[in-house]
C-alpha cells in the first residue's frame, strides 16, 4: 500500500506559532520598555509648530520631571510657562510686577516648582519689604538675548510688567545669538544691518512629530536623545575641539564671536529700549556658569579639555557686565555664587534648590539698591 505524503501544515503551524511567539515577546518588550521610560523619565509632549517656547515643558499643566537633583512636580501655566498661574494685569493692580526673562537657569525645571528662580526672587522681594511684589517667570530653556526679545514682545508686554529683569547667562547667551556658534537651530536669529538696524534672519522651528511621537514616551526619548547627542557632537565642533561654550572664555580674538558680542548688544539695548517705552524699568542680571563661580566644575571642565586651561572665566563675565551697562543697572551674582560648588548640579550644570535660593536673594538685594 502507498504511504500517504506527510502534510506540510504542521510545518507551517510550528513556524506561524514561532513568529507570532516572536511577535508577542518584540511587543511585551517594546512595552515594557515604554513602561519603564513613562515611569523612571516621563517625556512631555514638545511645544506647537513654530512656538518661541521650546523643550519638552510647555504644556499647561503638572509636570513630574526626574533630574540630576531627584523626581519633582513642576507647573506649566496657561501661557506655556513653568510657573504658578499669573493673575490679569488688572486683578494685580498695585502690586509692583517683575517679569523675568532667561534660558533654563529661569526656568528651573531641575528642581521643585517653588524652589526655582522667580518664585524664590517673589518670596525675598516679599520678605524685604514688598510684601505684594508679584513675579512673573519666562524661562525658555535655551534662549538667547533674541528669544528673549521675542518672548517679551509676545507675552511679556501684555502682562504689563513695572520691572523686566534680563537673565542672562554669560557662558552661552552670546552664542545663543548667532547661528555659526549655536549648535541648535530651532530659535530665531538676527544680524545687524549696514545701519546698525536689527534685522530678523532665522526661523524657529521644532522637532517633527508624528503618531509614534503622540502616542510613545519611549519614543519622544530616543529622539530627544538622539537630538542632544547631536547636539553635543555639533557644539564641540563648532568650538574647534572644545565644547563652544567655553571659548567664550577664549582671548584670542575672533571675527564670529566678536559679531555675536555685537549682536548681543544691539539686542539687550532694544529689549531695554522696548520695555522703556511701555513705561517699565530694565535691568540685567548677570548669572555665572559653575566653570566661572567654582574650582571644582573650573577643574573638572580643564581636565577634559586642557586648552581651557589658560583661559579667564572672569573675563567674559566683565565683558557682559559692561556691555549690559550701556543699557541699564546690572546686577552681577558672581560674589555671591563664587566658590560655592553646592549650588551647581555636578552633571547637569544647572542650579540646585539652593542655588536658586542664593542667586534670588542676592537678585532681590540688588533690585532694592536700584
Amino acid at each position: 500500500m502507498e504511504r500517504d505524503a506527510v502534510p506540510e501544515r504542521p510545518a507551517r503551524t510550528t513556524r506561524g506559532r514561532r513568529l507570532a511567539a516572536l511577535v508577542l515577546g518584540g511587543v511585551l518588550a517594546l512595552a515594557g520598555v515604554e513602561g519603564a521610560v513613562r515611569t523612571l523619565a516621563p517625556q512631555a509632549d514638545a511645544p506647537l509648530a513654530g512656538s518661541l517656547l521650546r523643550g519638552p515643558l510647555t504644556r499647561p499643566g503638572d509636570h513630574r520631571v526626574r533630574t540630576e537633583a531627584g523626581e519633582a512636580t513642576v507647573h506649566v501655566n496657561a501661557h506655556g510657562f513653568v510657573d504658578h498661574e499669573w493673575p490679569s494685569p488688572d486683578a494685580a493692580k498695585g502690586a509692583p510686577r517683575v517679569a523675568v526673562l532667561g534660558d533654563s537657569f529661569v526656568q528651573g525645571a531641575q528642581v521643585a516648582l517653588d524652589d526655582g528662580y522667580g518664585r524664590r526672587l517673589q518670596s525675598a522681594l516679599r520678605a524685604g519689604g514688598s510684601p505684594t511684589a508679584e513675579v512673573l517667570s519666562l524661562g525658555v530653556p535655551g534662549a538667547g538675548t533674541a528669544t528673549a526679545l521675542e518672548v517679551y514682545r509676545a507675552h511679556v508686554r501684555a502682562l504689563r510688567p513695572d520691572v523686566v529683569v534680563l537673565g542672562f547667562l554669560v557662558a552661552n547667551d552670546v552664542l545663543n545669538n548667532h547661528p555659526l556658534l549655536e549648535a541648535k537651530d530651532d530659535k530665531p536669529f538676527y544680524a545687524r544691518a549696514p545701519d546698525g538696524a536689527l534685522v530678523r534672519t532665522g526661523a524657529a522651528r521644532t522637532l517633527a512629530r508624528g503618531p509614534l511621537w503622540e502616542a510613545s514616551h519611549a519614543w519622544r526619548w530616543i529622539t530627544r536623545e538622539r537630538v542632544a547627542a547631536e547636539v553635543a557632537r555639533r557644539k564641540v565642533a563648532l568650538g574647534r575641539g572644545v565644547p563652544v561654550d567655553l571659548r567664550v572664555h577664549d582671548p584670542t580674538p575672533d571675527p564670529v564671536w566678536e559679531e555675536a558680542w555685537a549682536v548681543t548688544d544691539a539686542l539687550v539695548g532694544a529689549l531695554a529700549r522696548e520695555a522703556h517705552a511701555d513705561g517699565a524699568r530694565f535691568v540685567t542680571v548677570l548669572f555665572p556658569d559653575g566653570v566661572t563661580a567654582n574650582a571644582r566644575d573650573r577643574d573638572a571642565a580643564v581636565g577634559r579639555w586642557p586648552a581651557a586651561a589658560a583661559w579667564d572665566p572672569a573675563r567674559a563675565q566683565a565683558r557682559a557686565a559692561t556691555m549690559a551697562a550701556r543699557h541699564g543697572p546690572v546686577i552681577d551674582l558672581l560674589p555671591a555664587l563664587r566658590d560655592r560648588p553646592s549650588l551647581y548640579l555636578p552633571k547637569d550644570g544647572h542650579w540646585t534648590a539652593d542655588g536658586h535660593a542664593a542667586a534670588a536673594v542676592a537678585t532681590a538685594e540688588g533690585l532694592r539698591a536700584r
